[in-house]
C-alpha cells in the first residue's frame, strides 16, 4: 500500500468517526470533542494530500488541523472524569496550543507564497515549533495520566476501559518515537507509520465511545413503553381492558425494577456519585429518559427524599470510609470532601453533620478514640 493510499484510509476513517458522532441523538461533551478531533485530523490529511496541487495554500487548509492532541486531551478528561471535567483554564490551554499551530501554518503560508527568507523569521519559526512540540508532548503525557488518575476508585468496567486505552496510547507513543528515530533517512516509511498509528487511535477511541455509550436497558424500556402506548388505542372488551390494564401495570413494575438496577449500576457500580456537581438531569441524559421518571424511581425504588439527598448519603458513606482509614489520617477534611464528590469543604461539612450528627473532624477523632479503646 502506498503512502497516498494510507492517507486516504486515514481520511475516510476520520470522516467516518466524525459522522458517527454527529449521528448520535443525545450528544455528550465527549461526542462533540471527539468529533472536533476527527475533523481536525481530516483537515491535516487533506493538507498533505493537496500539497502538490495547492502549493502555499495547503497551509490555509492546515489551519483546521489545530485541534488534534489538545482537543484529544480535553476528550480524555471528559471521557474519564464525566461532566464538569473541563474548566476555563483547560480550554484556554487547548486554545493556546491551537493558536501556536495556526501561527506556524500562517508563517509557512506567508514565507512560501512570497518566497521570504530571513534569519529573524527562521528564528520565529524555530521558536514556535519548539514551543508547540513541548506543549504537545506535555498534553500527551496529561492524556495518559488521566487514565491512571482514580484508577482504583473506578468500577470494573471503567478499569477495563482505562487499561484498553492505556495499552493503545502508550503503544502508539512508543512506536511513533521509535519510527521517528529509526526511519529518519526514509521519511516516507516514517510518515506511513505515523498515519497508521493515527488510524489505529481513531479506531481505538471510537471503540471506547461505543463501549461507554452503548445502548443500555433504558432504551429497551423506552421501546416497550411505546409499544404499550400503541396497544392502548386498540378497542378492547371489558375483560380485555382489565387484562390489558393488569399487564400494563406488571410491565411498568418490571420496567421500574430494570431501571432501578440500571441506576444502581451507574451510581454505585460505576461510582457516578463521586462526580462533583452531579444533577438528576445528568443521570437522566445518560439514560436517555425524562428527569421525572428517574426521580420517581429514586423515590419509590430507593426510598430517597430527593436526588441530592440520596447522592449526598452515598458520598457521606464514602467519606466515613476514608476518615476511618489509617493511611489517610493525614488527609485534610477538604481532600476527603473532594474525593467524596463535594465541590468544597462547606457543603461537605454541612452534609456530613446532617447525616452523622458530627463534623468530619469529630467523626475521625471519635473513630480513633474507639479504636484505641478496643486495642
Amino acid at each position: 500500500m502506498t503512502l497516498s493510499n494510507i492517507y486516504s484510509v486515514q481520511l475516510i476513517v476520520a470522516l467516518t468517526c466524525l459522522l458517527a458522532q454527529l449521528w448520535v441523538k443525545n450528544k455528550h461533551t465527549t461526542h462533540i470533542l471527539f468529533a472536533v478531533f476527527c475533523g481536525s485530523v481530516a483537515m491535516g490529511v487533506m493538507q498533505t494530500l493537496s500539497a502538490d496541487s495547492l502549493g502555499a495554500y495547503q497551509y490555509l487548509v492546515g489551519l483546521g488541523a489545530c485541534a488534534t492532541c489538545n482537543c484529544y486531551w480535553l476528550f480524555v478528561r471528559s471521557y474519564f472524569r464525566g461532566n464538569n471535567a473541563i474548566s476555563v483554564q483547560h480550554i484556554a490551554l487547548a486554545i493556546g496550543i491551537a493558536v501556536l499551530i495556526m501561527m506556524s501554518k500562517g508563517y509557512l503560508f506567508v514565507t512560501e507564497l512570497w518566497q521570504i527568507e530571513s534569519s529573524s523569521l527562521s528564528f520565529v519559526k524555530y521558536t514556535l515549533t519548539e514551543i508547540t512540540i513541548l506543549l504537545s508532548s506535555a498534553i500527551i503525557v496529561l492524556s495518559i495520566w488521566e487514565a491512571f488518575r482514580g484508577f482504583n476508585k473506578a468500577s470494573q468496567t471503567q478499569q477495563k476501559q482505562r487499561v484498553f486505552y492505556l495499552c493503545a496510547i502508550i503503544s502508539a507513543v512508543l512506536i511513533s518515537k521509535v519510527a521517528k528515530g529509526f526511519f529518519i533517512d526514509t521519511p516516507h516509511i516514517k510518515e506511513a507509520i505515523i498515519a497508521s498509528i493515527t488510524i489505529f487511535m481513531l479506531l481505538v477511541t471510537q471503540t471506547l465511545m461505543f463501549w461507554r455509550f452503548k445502548s443500555s436497558s433504558s432504551h429497551i424500556l423506552t421501546n416497550s413503553i411505546d409499544k404499550t402506548k400503541v396497544s392502548a388505542f386498540k378497542p378492547k372488551s371489558n375483560e380485555a381492558q382489565i387484562e390489558a390494564s393488569s399487564l400494563a401495570m406488571q410491565t411498568e413494575e418490571s420496567q421500574d425494577i430494570e431501571l432501578k438496577n440500571t441506576i444502581q449500576q451507574l451510581l454505585i457500580g460505576q461510582k457516578l456519585y463521586l462526580q462533583a456537581n452531579l444533577k438528576v438531569g445528568d443521570l437522566a441524559k445518560q439514560l436517555d429518559l425524562p428527569e421525572y421518571k428517574v426521580s420517581r424511581v429514586l423515590k419509590e425504588g430507593f426510598g430517597a427524599r430527593n436526588f441530592n439527598h440520596y447522592i449526598n448519603q452515598l458520598r457521606i458513606e464514602h467519606a466515613k470510609q476514608l476518615l476511618s482509614e489509617c493511611d489517610k489520617s493525614h488527609w485534610p477534611v477538604l481532600v476527603i470532601g473532594l474525593e467524596s464528590g463535594f465541590a468544597s469543604v462547606g457543603p461537605f461539612t454541612r452534609a456530613f453533620k446532617q447525616f452523622t450528627g458530627s463534623t468530619p473532624n469529630q467523626y475521625r477523632q471519635q473513630f480513633s478514640l474507639n479504636k484505641a479503646q478496643v486495642a
